[in-house]
């Protein structure tokens, strides 16, 4: 009897549909990285024939929450009766992004939440342009296993991106500071400010190879 059990576990595992089994962990960033491939990949399997509601709600539920999968649906998907499915567009809100899955995709993991982030550099060219912008993705554990429950574009929380992009915060930080330097930044002041504020009234500069600077003899 259990060699027959184990066989028919084994039978309806080996033709239960992948997208039918539940993410229940997610260990490292390799694993994120596969579960959202798979969960693009129920997301685009939409557009190949026309299926029923409850189909698509089956092919999307391991992937994503209610609320997500009701705003994909909304947004994405069209038909009538018994025959609903996906159209391909430029810009697909609720879809998984194009993002690269190497080291430019940040993942940011805590006991309960995983931020998926990148940053993707301005592009001018093409039918569909933008700036510098992050996009970013949260997924959330629930009873059944991870599922996807928000979507960023361009509106990814600083705390994420600081704790995704450190090095671009940094480096941001740093440019700040730098543009914020007072004009005179370079003079040494001594105690004589009369003295300053005689040559500053009177206008006297004196040029250097880059720049003209205010000078005063202290």
């Amino acid at each position: 009897m259990d060699k027959l059990l184990s066989l028919l576990f084994g039978i309806f595992i080996l033709y239960t549909p992948a997208h039918a089994l539940a993410q229940s962990d997610l260990h490292d960033r390799e694993e994120v990285f596969e579960f959202l491939e798979k969960a693009f990949e129920s997301q685009v399997s939409l557009s190949e024939k026309g299926r029923t509601m409850a189909e698509i709600d089956s092919i999307l539920d391991p992937y994503f929450t209610e609320a997500y999968k009701s705003g994909f649906i909304k947004e994405n998907v069209v038909g009538q009766e018994n025959n609903f499915q996906t159209y391909g567009t430029d810009f697909a809100l609720y879809y998984i992004p194009f993002y690269a899955f190497s080291e430019k995709t940040r993942v940011v993991q805590s006991a309960n939440i995983v931020y998926v982030v990148e940053f993707f550099p301005a592009n001018k060219e093409g039918p569909v342009g933008y700036e510098d912008h992050y996009v970013g993705l949260q997924l959330v554990r629930e009873k059944n296993g991870w599922k996807v429950a928000d979507y960023w574009y361009d509106q990814v929380p600083q705390e994420v991106i600081q704790q995704a992009y450190p090095e671009k915060i940094k480096s941001r930080d740093s440019a700040i500071s730098e543009r914020e330097k007072p004009f005179l930044s370079d003079i040494v002041y001594g105690p004589n400010f009369s003295a300053l504020k005689m040559f500053l009234e009177l206008g006297v500069v004196f040029r250097n190879e880059t720049r003209t600077i205010l000078f005063g003899i202290l």
